[in-house]
């Protein structure tokens, strides 16, 4: 665990690197600590839909994310933007139906990279399976601010798992999907695949999880399967 003054390092190195960007905005400001109260934290559940699973050779066609501020999601913030591709959509266009004709007239990937750092400014990243799409965000960070991103990020997918160890003995053999883990505390179906729809998905799975596992006691980032990504 990074503590805060090794954070503050690293942001300050990282913002030499990057003047003038939405990175630089973003590094502009304090980024939550893992020892702060999660129900006064500021969240952002994000997801992505990419052309396939390998950040080197895939590549980014939607981001979505909605804000969750004092355990409420806050709809009037969500956002949803599809990226332009030369190299087109290809075999994936069957998981999330996008097609090439639907990224022709979308923006570029830094248009989209720069509208989700300005929303994650003072704010945790909540994902769902956060390596996949982190490996993506990453990739895009390096490519386009020449730096990494620094955030701390919540995993719904390790929740849920920890959640599942803890009640069945390390043996729950239970499906970790989103769609499956909303089904157990009874939230509705919605349609997968649409970067918007599956990040207010996840937003109130993780919801539902805190309520779940804290109610009305207090708790830290820290005891949330909580990683600091730089």
């Amino acid at each position: 665990m990074l503590k805060r003054w090794a954070v503050q390092l690293r942001q300050r190195r990282y913002l030499a690197r990057c003047q003038g960007t939405a990175m630089a905005r973003y590094l502009g400001e304090e980024i939550p600590d893992l020892q702060d109260d999660l129900h006064q934290t500021k969240y952002l559940a994000v997801d992505l839909e990419m052309t396939g699973m390998n950040a080197q050779s895939d590549h980014i066609l939607s981001v979505g994310f909605v804000p969750v501020d004092h355990l409420r999601v806050v709809l009037k913030g969500a956002s949803h933007q599809l990226v332009s591709s030369d190299l087109g959509v290809g075999q994936s266009a069957v998981i999330h139906g996008i097609h090439d004709r639907d990224i022709d007239d979308a923006g570029d990937l830094r248009a989209a990279m720069d509208r989700l750092l300005d929303a994650l400014q003072g704010r945790v990243m909540v994902l769902h399976c956060a390596s996949l799409d982190l490996a993506f965000l990453q990739q895009a960070c390096q490519k386009l601010y020449g730096v990494p991103l620094l955030v701390p990020v919540v995993d719904t997918m390790a929740m849920e798992d920890q959640r599942l160890q803890r009640n069945s003995s390390g043996q729950h053999g239970q499906s970790l999907r989103l769609s499956e883990s909303r089904r157990r505390y009874n939230l509705p179906d919605y349609s997968a695949h649409n970067a918007l729809v599956d990040a207010v998905s996840t937003a109130e799975l993780f919801l539902a999880q805190v309520s779940h596992r804290f109610g009305q006691q207090p708790g830290r980032l820290r005891q949330l399967p909580t990683v600091m990504r730089w």
